[in-house]
C-alpha cells in the first residue's frame, strides 16, 4: 500500500517535467528542421529528449509502483486525445495563457507527437498484471515457478548375506525323521528308512500281512 502511495506522488511530480521536456525539445527540433533561428543547439534539444526517454524508461520498466507510470501516461496521453476529440470543453478549462495551439505546452502544440508516443508507452506498461503484485515475491518465481524438490537419491543396494552352510548330516537325518511318514530305524550310524520286509518288528502301513 505504501509503495502505491509513493508511486502516485511520484507520478504527479514527474508528469509536468515530462510534459515540459517533450514540448520544449520538440519545439527546438522543429525550429532547426524548418531552418529557423534558435538559441539552443540541436544536440542540446536531443539530449533533453533523451533524458525524457530515460525517465520514462525508469517508470515503465522498474519494479516501482505502476501508479507512477499509470498517472504520467494517462495525463500525457489523455491531454492530447481530449484536445483532438473535444477541443471546446478543454478550452473552457485551460487558463488564458494556454489557450491557442501556438503555446509551447498546449496539448496540440509542438510536443503533440511525442506526448502521444510517450503517454501510450507509459500507460500500457502500467497495465501489466505482474507489476501490481507484491514486491516480496521474486521476479524469478513469477516467471518460472519453483521446481519440486528432487527425489532422495537411493544408496547402493545392500549385498545379500551369504547362504548359510548346510547343516551336518546328523541334523539332516533328524529333520528327515521329523518330516517323514515312512518307518525308520535309528542305528549307530544314523537313521535309515525301512522297506518293511527287512525289519521283523515294523511293517509298512497298508501291508496286509
Amino acid at each position: 500500500m505504501v509503495r502505491h502511495l509513493l508511486g502516485l506522488l511520484a507520478g504527479v511530480a514527474v508528469t509536468p517535467l515530462l510534459w515540459v521536456g517533450v514540448a520544449w525539445a520538440g519545439d527546438q527540433i522543429a525550429r532547426h528542421a524548418a531552418g529557423q533561428e534558435s538559441s539552443v543547439p540541436l544536440p542540446t534539444a536531443c539530449a533533453v529528449l533523451m533524458g525524457v526517454g530515460l525517465l520514462g524508461a525508469v517508470l515503465a520498466a522498474t519494479r516501482f509502483s505502476p501508479l507512477a507510470a499509470f498517472v504520467s501516461g494517462g495525463v500525457l496521453l489523455g491531454g492530447p486525445l481530449w484536445a483532438l476529440l473535444d477541443p471546446g470543453s478543454l478550452t473552457q478549462l485551460l487558463p488564458a495563457w494556454l489557450v491557442g495551439s501556438d503555446s509551447l505546452v498546449h496539448p496540440l502544440g509542438p510536443g503533440l507527437p511525442l506526448l502521444c508516443t510517450l503517454g501510450t508507452l507509459l500507460f500500457l506498461s502500467a497495465l501489466v498484471p505482474s507489476r501490481w503484485r507484491s514486491r516480496s515475491q521474486p521476479w524469478s518465481e513469477e516467471v518460472y515457478p519453483p521446481l519440486p524438490p528432487p527425489a532422495r537419491e537411493r544408496g547402493p543396494t545392500p549385498t545379500p548375506p551369504p547362504p548359510a552352510d548346510p547343516p551336518p548330516a546328523s541334523d539332516q537325518a533328524d529333520d528327515l525323521a521329523t518330516r517323514t511318514t515312512l518307518p525308520f530305524r535309528r542305528g549307530e550310524d544314523g537313521i535309515h528308512p525301512l522297506a518293511g520286509d527287512d525289519d521283523h518288528h515294523t511293517r509298512v502301513f497298508g501291508d496286509g500281512r
